[in-house]
């Protein structure tokens, strides 16, 4: 479950687009929530809509002969997690 509800970001979101309440850091202050989590919540509004707070539902998963796999190949290539991402 999500800390924050969708409705709490959609209103903190709109008390930004406001413009009424001075700022990203001042509504974060008011309700004792670190900046940069007010600050993804509007690029995740401008980026998607209100839309983009919904839960994902479709995560990926993968099988254990895939993950097994990729273990090999970083062991054959010497490579980092990254590099074989």
């Amino acid at each position: 479950m999500s800390k924050y509800s969708k409705g709490f970001k959609i209103k903190l979101v709109n008390e930004y687009l406001d413009g009424t309440t001075g700022g990203r850091d001042l509504i974060a202050e008011k309700y004792g929530i670190p900046s940069s989590t007010v600050r993804n919540w509007i690029e995740m509004d401008e980026n998607h809509g209100f839309e983009g707070f919904n839960k994902k539902l479709n995560k990926i998963e993968y099988s254990g002969e895939f993950k097994l796999s990729v273990m090999k190949y970083r062991q054959i290539h010497e490579c980092s997690y990254r590099e074989a991402a």
